[in-house]
């Protein structure tokens, strides 16, 4: 294969890793201050939230539609979509908008934006929401400081419609009991604590954070099993 080969089958592989195809702008990325300009440019704007009906209820964007892309529902209220009208989709952070663009693309869907970073990067932008419920700026980083601050603390910024979290937390529990005096485990909520999870720039998770005596001495991103926490917060 020639190098000219190569670059055009490359380049064919960078269009079809987005949810579409880009002269039919299918599955566009869109940051949310773009896509926020689009949605008022566009008056027929179907704009969809694949999120959980939990996490929709506790914020959303306006005039937003709930549809669970991970519920069996899912694909039976699909079709009720009108596919001449262009359709916004977004989820927490991208990963469950990305094959909810996939899903619609099938269905014969032309015009597809997909938000960049989803609803939390939407959040970090101040841009507004509805339906949220109460501040959920949670602890404030003079206590989180403060939690943090003697001896090695391993912090647990985690959510609950998080599966990597979900299934780290019965591990969590019972190093905790285990570790006793040598490690302490924080675990936040980061939808409760939004304040330090923007602060300390927590996009993915679980993320993980072991501090000794105040200082961050090792950060890490998504499951982990025993064996790595042990290594991660010095343990034998």
């Amino acid at each position: 294969m020639n190098i000219k080969s190569i670059q055009s089958l490359l380049i064919v592989v960078v269009l079809l890793a987005s949810c579409g195809v880009a002269n039919s702008q299918k599955g566009k990325l869109l940051t949310p201050e773009v896509f926020e300009k689009m949605l008022h440019e566009t008056p027929e704007a179907q704009v969809i939230d694949v999120r959980t009906p939990e996490e929709f209820n506790d914020g959303h964007l306006k005039n937003a539609l709930n549809m669970n892309v991970n519920s069996k529902d899912f694909e039976n209220r699909a079709p009720y979509l009108d596919k001449a009208k262009p359709l916004f989709v977004y989820c927490y952070s991208g990963g469950r908008s990305a094959k909810a663009c996939e899903y619609f693309e099938k269905m014969g869907f032309k015009v597809i934006y997909d938000m960049e970073g989803g609803y939390s990067a939407w959040t970090d932008a101040n841009l507004p929401v509805e339906g949220k419920k109460a501040d959920k700026a949670g602890i404030s980083l003079d206590n989180y400081a403060l939690l943090t601050s003697g001896g090695k603390v391993l912090v647990d910024i985690n959510a609950p419609w998080c599966p990597p979290c979900v299934k780290m937390k019965p591990m969590l529990d019972s190093l905790d009991i285990a570790w006793k005096d040598k490690v302490k485990i924080v675990r936040l909520n980061k939808d409760e604590n939004q304040l330090i999870s923007k602060s300390l720039q927590v996009n993915e998770l679980p993320t993980l954070l072991f501090y000794e005596n105040g200082k961050l001495v090792k950060r890490e991103s998504g499951y982990k099993n025993a064996e790595q926490l042990k290594a991660m917060a010095q343990v034998e």
